[in-house]
Parts: structure tokens; C-alpha cells; sequence
């Protein structure tokens, strides 16, 4: 109970600040509490008066005249402040002739400064009127280019019309006459539809829409195109159109029906002896050696098929001959496949092999004759 009165009484004093007038010194010592909740037990601190603490020289020392005079004669303060009497004319005509004497730039220098701003504007001017010349001659090149490009649209449009038409011709002819009028190398090709079609309609399922048709690159020539078509009948054939100089264009009939001077399978089962013949074949290379070509040092081997058979034959040349260059050189640009040729076939007499025949001439390294065949070859 007594330590809650000590401490109520000390909560009842009140803090005051007082002014102190610095300019007194006090004699009376300082004394100062440590804090006032140990006032019970704190000890008494004795601060030194003002009188007891040495007073630091604030004064500046400045040197005397004697240590820092270097001239003989020193002038007074009236000689320094002593203005100087000058005429304000003279002092505005001394500036215009500094300025002169400061800025005399010789008239060389005009002349050059001249010289390259005249050099300059005309070389602009110049410049100016080449670029005005380029952009003529460009706007110029441009319209033709596009004027060049709509004309070989419009004429890209016209020759798919015609080959359209063409084909479209091709599939609903009815006759040998007006067969032979729009296919290739009709004086040749006509004694061959004749015999083709002794024995068979000559139209088919009509033509109904082009599917495909892109250019193709024969022996260096451009103007030939293969045209993918699908028929009434549902059936998709391929035809190779050649566009003749006059723009015509022509069906190449004799791959379109895969034309052979006997039926395949006739002469596999035949093998008439006696006359060559020239077919459209499937070669690829093979090691089938027997009878009389059983050597494999002397003859090479192929194998030969035809489209639309099963029927396979052997076709055997002379190794190391031209005739086995010709061929192998062929199937290497075809990577090994099979490729479609024309060979000279012929059955020796008396030969045992019953599938084997001999390889007389490539008379065509695609089944096109792209240039008409001489009649003797």
C-alpha cells in the first residue's frame, strides 16, 4: 500500500521548463539525477562551473603588413580608386577598329563558300532530276510487267480452254478420221488406229471434268502437259497433250492406249520367231540365267512387263555392250525402279529358254516418242 502513495505522489508532479539566462555564470554546482524512479538511491554528480572550463581563442591571427609587403613602394588607397578619365568616343571608334582588325576575312574564302553552294544546289538539282527520271522509267517498267502478266494470264486461260477442249473432243469422238485429226503425228499414228480399232468401238466413257494438269519437260522441250481426267464413268485416265507451235494442241494416242503391235500376253505365249517387235515394256534389272543364256560373264538380264498383264518375260543383252549401258544409265536415274521404255524384242529360232528374248534396241527411253521415228529405225 505504502509503494502505490510513493507512487501516486511522484505521478502528481508536474514537469515545468524554465528559461535560464545563459548570460550568468552559476557558482552554484550542478547537481543531476540519474533517473527519477531510482531519485531513493541515486547518487549526486558534480559537473564543473563555467569558470572551470578554459575559454578556446576564437580570434584570427592576421599577419602584419611588414611580412607580406613585395613592392618598394606601395600605392594608397586613393591612387587605386582613382578613376581613370577616358573619352567615350574614342573607346566606341577603338571597338569598331578591334572588330575590323579581328574580322578581316580574306574574298577567296566568299568565293569558295560560292563555289560549293552552287556546286551543291546543282548537284541536287541533278539528283533530283535522275530520281524523277528512275521513278518514270520503273513506273514505266512496272506497268508493263503487270501489263505482261495479265497478258500471260489471260493467255495461261486460253490454252486451258483448249486443252480442255481437246480432250473433251478426244473422249466422244466416234471415228478413226476425226480421232487421227487431234492426236499427234497422224500420218504415222492413223494406219495404227485402224488396225487398233478393227476389232473395237472407238468411243468410250465421255469426258466429264479436269482433276490435274501440269507441264512436262521432254528431251528439253516445254510444250507438253499431262491432263488428269475423270470420265463419266467414274474412271480417271491420264492424257499427254503436246501444244504445237501454232498453239494447237495435240493428244499423244499412242500412250493413252499403251499401243503394242500384238497383244502382250499373245506374244509371251507365242513367241513368234522370225521378225523383231517393238513393245511398250516395264525393265528392271534382274539375275534370272538359264539355257542359253545361263552365263551371267556374258549376257545381262531383265526383267520385262507390260501394262495390264501378268504375263513377264527376260530380255538378255550382250554385257558390257552399249546396248546394257543404254538401259542401266536409265533405271540409275530412275533410282533402281522400274522404267518404261520401248524395246526391239526379238525370239531367236531355235532357242530353249521359254521366257527369255533377246534385246535388239532401246528404240525410246519412254513410251512417247517425242520426235516422230524414222521409218527404218
Amino acid at each position: 500500500m505504502a509503494f502505490v502513495s510513493g507512487v501516486m505522489a511522484r505521478e502528481e508532479k508536474k514537469i515545468e521548463l524554465r528559461m535560464i539566462d545563459e548570460s550568468k555564470e552559476l557558482e552554484v554546482p550542478v547537481i543531476r539525477l540519474e533517473n527519477d524512479e531510482s531519485s531513493d538511491i541515486a547518487k549526486p554528480v558534480r559537473l564543473p562551473t563555467p569558470s572551470e572550463i578554459k575559454q578556446a581563442s576564437h580570434r584570427l591571427d592576421v599577419p602584419v603588413q611588414e611580412d607580406y609587403e613585395i613592392r618598394s613602394h606601395q600605392p594608397g588607397i586613393e591612387q587605386l580608386i582613382e578613376a581613370e578619365k577616358t573619352d567615350p568616343d574614342f573607346l566606341e571608334q577603338a571597338w569598331g577598329q578591334e572588330a575590323a582588325q579581328q574580322r578581316n576575312i580574306p574574298w577567296g574564302w566568299f568565293v569558295l563558300i560560292g563555289l560549293v553552294l552552287t556546286g551543291g544546289i546543282t548537284w541536287s538539282l541533278v539528283g533530283v532530276k535522275e530520281a524523277e527520271v528512275k521513278v518514270r522509267e520503273t513506273k514505266q517498267e512496272t506497268q508493263a510487267a503487270i501489263g505482261n502478266e495479265e497478258e500471260q494470264d489471260r493467255e495461261a486461260g486460253q490454252l486451258i480452254e483448249r486443252i480442255e477442249a481437246v480432250t473433251r473432243k478426244f473422249f466422244s469422238e466416234t471415228s478413226v478420221e476425226g480421232l487421227a485429226g487431234i492426236c499427234r503425228q497422224p500420218e504415222r499414228v492413223r494406219p495404227l488406229m485402224e488396225s487398233y480399232y478393227a476389232d473395237k468401238p472407238v468411243s468410250g466413257p465421255h469426258y466429264k471434268q479436269t482433276i490435274s494438269l501440269r507441264a512436262l519437260t521432254l528431251d528439253n522441250r516445254g510444250n507438253f502437259w499431262l491432263l488428269g481426267a475423270q470420265l463419266m464413268d467414274g474412271t480417271k485416265r491420264n492424257v499427254i497433250v503436246e501444244v504445237l507451235e501454232n498453239s494447237e494442241p495435240k493428244i499423244d494416242w499412242e500412250t493413252f492406249v499403251c499401243y503394242q503391235p500384238m497383244p502382250w500376253d499373245k506374244f509371251a505365249a507365242g513367241r513368234p520367231t522370225g521378225s523383231p517387235y517393238d513393245f511398250r515394256v516395264y525393265v528392271e534389272q534382274d539375275t534370272f540365267f538359264s539355257h542359253e543364256f545361263a552365263d551371267s560373264e556374258q549376257w545381262s538380264c531383265f526383267r520385262l512387263t507390260s501394262r495390264d498383264s501378268e504375263e513377264t518375260l527376260y530380255g538378255y543383252v550382250k554385257k558390257n555392250s552399249e546396248l546394257e549401258k543404254q538401259i542401266h544409265k536409265l533405271l540409275v536415274a530412275n533410282r533402281g525402279q522400274r522404267t518404261s521404255v520401248i524395246l526391239r524384242l526379238n525370239v531367236p529360232p531355235g532357242i530353249q529358254s521359254r521366257r527369255g528374248v533377246m534385246i535388239e534396241k532401246l528404240v525410246a527411253p519412254r513410251w512417247m516418242f517425242v520426235t516422230a521415228p524414222d521409218s527404218g529405225s
